[in-house]
């Protein structure tokens, strides 16, 4: 009996070492990880004391634009002075126009990627001294790499383009899309179709050509139409109603089509390309566009 005694004693002493031994191990592994019960969300660690990133300006906006603005990056390009000297922006994808067809005043054109800024002191009552733009398609001869246009107008296809400027507060102007129509897929000289021109803001005293015709519901605004001749070309303007520096996914298709309805473009014709940018009378300086993205079924 005594022999059983000592024998229980020697194993639960044993036994005592070995859990000592597996405690003391254990005090060196990390603690198991906390998991929150189902549902719930689990606590985020502690974030460093650091600035949060700073925004960017002009992102690409809500999600799924078709043609979403590109962010502002460096103003910093090619200065051009000559009336009729354009220079290639983005990689090729637009062309950017000085276009100082309507005085002799000295307009010269700074151009970066994602627009321009123009310097100008214009002084002309009758009519646009000039019309900086930036440019997609073919216009007297340049072409924007991998444009789609010249395009039959039955197979133009959902053209959109967004847009931001940036206007002074002096002078007499306007802030205008140009869409130029053609009855062929002319890439030289003048289109002899149609002129389409879509006025996001204007002064007051700068009006389009033509008289007033009616109005029409077009994207997410009302606008105004005119229509009127320039030297034998008919030309239909659509002024929007209430003014602005941005517009986003600005549906091109649409204006087109609502002009076909009105017979002033014809099916059969071709759109050869679209430009955007102003047309100062008296001043100019400072007009800038900031960002601009011209698309063709999202592409």
């Amino acid at each position: 009996m005594g022999e059983t005694r000592r024998l229980v004693a020697a194993v639960l002493a044993v036994l005592a070492l070995a859990l000592a031994g597996c405690a003391t191990a254990g005090d060196d592994l990390p603690p198991l990880p906390v998991t929150a019960p189902v549902g719930q969300d689990t606590p985020a660690p502690a974030a460093p004391d650091t600035p949060a990133p700073a925004a960017v300006p002009n992102d690409d906006g809500p999600a799924g634009l078709l043609a979403p603005l590109p962010a502002i990056g460096s103003r910093n390009g090619p200065r051009i002075c000559g009336k009729t000297q354009s220079t290639p922006v983005a990689g090729g994808r637009y062309e950017v126009q000085n276009n100082a067809w309507g005085d002799d005043t000295p307009q010269c054109t700074t151009a970066f990627d994602t627009g321009f800024v123009v310097q100008a002191n214009h002084n002309k009552d009758s009519g646009p001294a000039a019309y900086p733009s930036i440019v997609y398609g073919c216009n007297y001869g340049t072409c924007t790499r991998g444009s789609p246009f010249p395009r039959p107008v039955a197979d133009m296809g959902d053209v959109r383009s967004s847009w931001a400027v940036t206007v002074p507060r002096r002078g007499d102007y306007n802030v205008a899309y140009d869409v130029w129509l053609d009855p062929t897929p002319r890439r030289e000289g003048a289109n002899t179709g149609a002129e389409l021109m879509i006025w996001l803001d204007r002064t007051d005293r700068v009006q389009p050509i033509g008289a007033e015709r009616g109005s029409v519901r077009i994207g997410d605004a009302s606008w105004t139409i005119w229509t009127g001749e320039n030297q034998g070309t008919p030309v239909i303007s659509y002024v929007r109603d209430q003014p602005t520096a941005q517009v986003l996914d600005l549906p091109i298709t649409e204006f087109v089509g609502d002009a076909t309805r009105r017979g002033v473009v014809q099916p059969s014709w071709f759109l050869t390309n679209i430009q955007a940018g102003f047309e100062p009378w008296i001043g100019g300086e400072g007009l800038s566009t900031d960002a601009f993205a011209l698309t063709r079924n999202g592409v």
